[in-house]
């Protein structure tokens, strides 16, 4: 969530957008103080004298970075080689490997974690094409999504791919990235 850009804010209550507590992920009604780091670190004050409500508008904390990646795999028949990405409703990402689908954690791509089902992804294609995977369409992340190639003969397959995230229902995008997907085949 963020807290909104005008208006009233409070240390604690049940409206969000309002409530310095429910931002931070805390109840409503916990004790909160404005020394608190948690609360200095949301409002960006070090140290020194905190400005209710103008410190916090706008403010969130909740953090979003993905890297740029790639994955790759290399199998021999009569084996086919699978190169995937996977993006988690709990909050971090994967490399996948091989047709038994092995994911590798890459990153944890939101803080605090419990926030990623708030959020949605959109993926292109760029250039190659994709085996598998939705693409052209926002995609909520209360559930994983996984896209892949998959090279079933002797060769390689490619995608390249470029990924927006955004609040879910918001316009803005918080992070771009791009993953490119190599699946090489030999005999």
């Amino acid at each position: 969530m963020t807290l909104n850009a005008s208006g009233p804010i409070s240390l604690g209550g049940s409206t969000a957008g309002q409530s310095i507590n429910l931002e931070l992920g805390k109840a409503a009604t916990a004790t909160v103080s404005l020394n608190d780091t948690d609360v200095r670190t949301l409002a960006g004050v070090a140290s020194g004298a905190i400005i209710v409500p103008t410190n916090f508008y706008g403010k969130s904390a909740v953090t979003i970075e993905f890297t740029s990646t790639g994955v790759d795999d290399t199998a021999v028949e009569p084996d086919s080689a699978l190169a995937g990405y996977q993006i988690n409703s709990n909050g971090r990402d994967y490399a996948v490997n091989g047709t038994s689908l092995v994911t590798t954690e890459i990153e944890q791509w939101i803080t605090p974690t419990s926030a990623a089902s708030q959020y949605e992804v959109y993926p292109t294609v760029t250039s190659g094409t994709l085996t598998f995977g939705f693409i052209n369409a926002w995609l909520v992340l209360n559930t994983s999504y996984t896209w892949y190639v998959e090279q079933v003969s002797s060769g390689v397959k490619t995608a390249s791919m470029s990924f927006q995230v955004r609040k879910t229902g918001t316009a803005t995008i918080l992070d771009t990235w791009t993953v490119d997907l190599i699946a090489t085949r030999s005999a």
